[in-house]
């Protein structure tokens, strides 16, 4: 019995959260803690090879050599 009840309270305290989250705009709070916990390194694993091109390209007409 214990435990239903402790299943009921934290289903209604994780609806009310979402739900007050939901009405004002925030992200969820899922998304929240992945965006803090990953925020560290997040410019350490870039992956736009366009900018890295683009990087590349600027850099060979900076040093005079045809791309």
């Amino acid at each position: 019995m214990k435990f239903v009840l402790a299943l009921v309270v934290g289903c209604a305290a994780g609806y009310y959260v979402g739900y007050t989250d939901g009405a004002t705009g925030k992200p969820s709070i899922a998304s929240r803690i992945v965006g803090r916990a990953g925020g560290g390194a997040r410019n350490k694993v870039n992956n736009d090879i366009d900018a890295k091109m683009d990087k590349l390209d600027s850099d060979a007409k900076k040093a005079g050599k045809a791309p």
